[in-house]
């Protein structure tokens, strides 16, 4: 799945928005954000396959902008609602977790704020790691040159790139955003 990146090299601070991997930084954060997030966030048109939820909401990626088809089980359906931030189907969408697909424009138009500066934090902090020569930074919380000592942070523990999110701010992106398990092929 190809989406365009939540920020631009161009939104990075100038000392880092003509770097090499400005590019490769930016698309990296925004991979981190969209997997925390659960979700894309920016508009994408595409196809969402999903299992059937088993009530008569269908959630999906919000906004949900246009659906041009719904099928379940691979059998077209028609009488659904867009309500937004998911399809609406009064006598439900089945029990058995068969697969519903939708094609339509998802996600938001433009960019929160927030997001492209999270995005462009994140591609910094690769940035500069990547200039510092790289290697992993899992959970070093700091390092004293004298008698080798070093401590680590039990959160951290997984990290092992600079484009790390920690959990609260996952919850808080896949809250914000209505994260859920979709797969998503852009079109």
């Amino acid at each position: 799945m190809t989406l365009a990146p939540l920020a631009e090299p161009t939104d990075l601070p100038a000392a880092w928005s003509s770097h090499t991997d400005a590019q490769k930084a930016i698309n990296a954060a925004s991979t981190s954000i969209r997997d925390a997030a659960g979700v894309p966030i920016s508009a994408f048109t595409g196809t969402i396959t999903t299992d059937a939820p088993g009530g008569v909401k269908l959630s999906l990626p919000a906004p949900v902008r246009d659906v041009t088809a719904v099928t379940l089980d691979g059998t077209p359906v028609t009488d659904w609602r867009n309500i937004g931030d998911g399809l609406w189907r009064r006598h439900g969408w089945g029990h058995d977790h068969a697969p519903i697909t939708v094609t339509g424009t998802f996600g938001l138009p433009t960019v929160p704020a927030d997001i492209i500066q999270l995005c462009v934090d994140l591609a910094v902090a690769w940035l500069q790691h990547q200039t510092a020569g790289g290697g992993s930074v899992a959970g070093l919380k700091s390092v004293n040159i004298d008698d080798a000592s070093e401590s680590y942070t039990d959160e951290a523990a997984g990290q092992i790139t600079p484009v790390f999110i920690p959990e609260i701010t996952r919850n808080w992106l896949s809250a914000r955003f209505g994260g859920g398990a979709y797969v998503v092929e852009t079109l």
